[in-house]
């Protein structure tokens, strides 16, 4: 397997987990409550603990889509030096 198709699984990875992350932080936006561990936090319960979760997961959802990027960007420059 050449290098660029293994970065390209890579990248492929990172995109299905951050779109997946993104997804999970619009679904607590609407339900109003976050997962987190073995303990489930909802607005209704304390909406300042409530929001400082819900920007700490979109952090890090954002983060992954910004990997997602970046392999993106090195799997197509891996692209060209293999021509």
């Amino acid at each position: 397997m050449k290098k660029s198709k293994k970065l390209a699984l890579l990248a492929l990875t990172f995109t299905a987990w951050g779109l997946y992350k993104l997804f999970a932080v619009f679904q607590d936006m609407q339900t109003g409550c976050i997962q987190f561990q073995t303990h489930k936090t909802c607005s209704f319960e304390n909406a300042e603990n409530f929001q400082s979760l819900l920007d700490v997961e979109l952090m890090f959802a954002c983060a992954w889509a910004a990997g997602a990027v970046i392999c993106w960007m090195v799997t197509v420059e891996a692209q060209r030096k293999e021509r």
